[in-house]
């Protein structure tokens, strides 16, 4: 139950909170939706006081038991580092390494032998099963490497974003829309950042700027990827989609229902 969500039943209503399920988890007040009573059931998160005792909120934290997710290092102790999971109550990471206050450190949400939440430096990621090319994920890019940027799939896999495919900054620990471009034998995925629909993107560019836009396909990515934030491929591919509507000269490309001034 520690580290998950649970839809339990109040059934006590006190001055300071409501008492939840048959174990009688507290739900402090400040996190009792309004208009719930006696009867009613609320989805709740599952976690442990400083007392270790059970207790219950309606806050989202940033990852439950078994995710992989990058938190945030909020203080230092000597066997390890405190982690801000989105809750009350920070979670601690024992560790070796050296971390200052700041660092993003990617980790797995465990219990421990007393059944309180633990972060863990040990990922253990689940390999990817089937060949889902091209579908949406959610990604956080946690170490980079001479590669590329090794990154969190779903919470749950590991990914890669290999620099080639890079035409931006990417921070660590921030969640980026991707794609997956390739399931490797070993389950890791090859990524790629999604870009949405570069048609559209392309159209809403040039009618923005009057028909006209300063770039076309022999541009150089850097420069395609700072006016439309579109890879040269994906710029390219759009550029083909609309081989009726859309012409290319030296100063760019323009709408062909516009004029060429």
């Amino acid at each position: 139950m520690v580290g998950t969500y649970q839809d339990l039943e109040i059934v006590k209503m006190l001055p300071f909170g409501a008492i939840m399920g048959e174990q009688e988890i507290l739900l402090p007040t400040k996190y009792v939706p309004s208009g719930v009573g006696l009867g009613d059931r609320v989805n709740v998160f599952i976690y442990t006081d400083s007392q270790d005792r059970l207790i219950a909120t309606t806050l989202k934290p940033y990852g439950e038991l078994g995710e992989i997710v990058c938190l945030e290092v909020v203080d230092l102790v000597l066997n390890g580092v405190y982690l801000d999971m989105g809750l009350p109550k920070d979670i601690f990471m024992p560790s070796k390494k050296r971390y200052k206050k700041g660092d993003r450190v990617a980790v797995r949400i465990c219990l421990d032998k007393q059944n309180r939440l633990i972060a863990s430096e040990n990922l253990k990621f689940a390999p990817y099963k089937g060949n889902h090319k091209n579908k949406e994920v959610q990604i956080v890019p946690y170490h980079q490497s001479p590669l590329g940027f090794m990154c969190i799939v779903d919470k749950r896999y590991s990914g890669m974003i290999y620099h080639n495919e890079i035409f931006s900054k990417i921070a660590l620990g921030e969640r980026v829309e991707a794609k997956i471009k390739n399931v490797r034998l070993d389950g890791k995925l090859d990524l790629k950042i999604f870009q949405g629909d570069e048609t559209q993107r392309l159209l809403n560019l040039l009618e923005q700027n009057n028909g006209r836009i300063p770039i076309n396909s022999d541009c150089a990515p850097q420069e395609i990827y700072e006016f439309s934030q579109m890879s040269k491929k994906a710029f390219k591919r759009a550029l083909a989609s609309l081989a009726q509507r859309v012409g290319q000269d030296e100063r760019g490309s323009y709408l062909l229902s516009c004029t060429k001034k």
